[in-house]
């Protein structure tokens, strides 16, 4: 029977979403080396730039463009068996999503059916059964991957706005969800990540001058995001690497945190009124 231990928290499997832009991809290229990209939003040129102001080698940093979910597939199974990758990291989840259910549009053409609207083959209802079942299996082998290879695991997501208030339901708070094809299984990718940040701008004052570029690393109320290390709530990233000032030393410290033997009670010092 295993038990809890520091290196569990070592190689964390990490979501980083958010909308567009914010720097989720760049924060992700601070991660160890060498990295394995699964590009499906196929926009690695958008690294080159950080990758050279941090000095970061092209052969560090290895991707492929996939556009199915076959290939991914078979390349994850590869994985698991031999990963030479210190840091595997999946661009976009919401990309990852509409691959899934092209390769299902495509294949019911290829095969004489599907779905025209206007000449248009269109996906189906059982094909975002389908796309909920590709999700099921790649996170089962990125998380095999990270746990037996012991390697970092990051997806990167984007997010569609705010649920409107249900007050029949009475919700307490409503979270911007995942993008997926299907509804369902967008809310349940987060649950096998350990540390899910959510990616912000801050607007600066001068319309000139940028913002500055923040992540939340716990829920607000709004936007949900957790963390089993000790981080500041927000991080204020900007340029810097996001592994290297934050998450790295996080880890550290607390790996190097001692036990605390005996918890003092609030009303151990006070009196007894019985």
């Amino acid at each position: 029977m295993p038990q809890i231990t520091d290196s569990l928290i070592e190689f964390p499997f990490t979501m980083l979403k958010g909308e567009p832009g914010l720097r989720k991809s760049t924060c992700a290229l601070s991660y160890p080396k060498p990295q394995y990209w699964i590009s499906t939003d196929k926009k690695m040129e958008s690294l080159i730039l950080p990758m050279k102001r941090w000095g970061i080698k092209n052969s560090e940093v290895e991707y492929d463009d996939y556009d199915n979910w076959a290939k991914p597939e078979g390349k994850l199974k590869q994985l698991q068996t031999n990963c030479p990758f210190k840091t595997i990291i999946v661009d976009s989840l919401t990309s990852f999503g509409d691959s899934i259910n092209r390769q299902t549009k495509h294949t019911k053409k290829a095969e004489g059916g599907g779905k025209q609207v206007g000449g248009i083959n269109t996906n189906s209802i059982e094909d975002y059964n389908a796309e909920a079942s590709a999700f099921q299996d790649l996170m089962f082998m990125l998380k095999d991957i990270n746990k037996f290879h012991k390697v970092h695991v990051i997806v990167i997501a984007h997010v569609v706005g705010a649920r409107k208030d249900d007050v029949n339901n009475k919700l307490t708070h409503h979270s911007r969800v995942i993008i997926t094809g299907g509804d369902k299984i967008s809310g349940k990718i987060a649950s096998y990540c350990t540390e899910v940040y959510h990616f912000n701008v801050k607007s600066a004052f001068d319309e000139q001058a940028e913002g500055e570029y923040t992540c939340l690393t716990s829920h607000t109320g709004n936007d949900y995001a957790r963390t089993a290390l000790p981080l500041p709530k927000v991080i204020t990233f900007n340029d810097r690497p996001l592994f290297n000032d934050w998450v790295a030393p996080a880890i550290k410290k607390l790996i190097a945190e001692k036990t605390v033997v005996n918890i003092p009670s609030e009303q151990s010092d006070q009196p007894n009124n019985f």
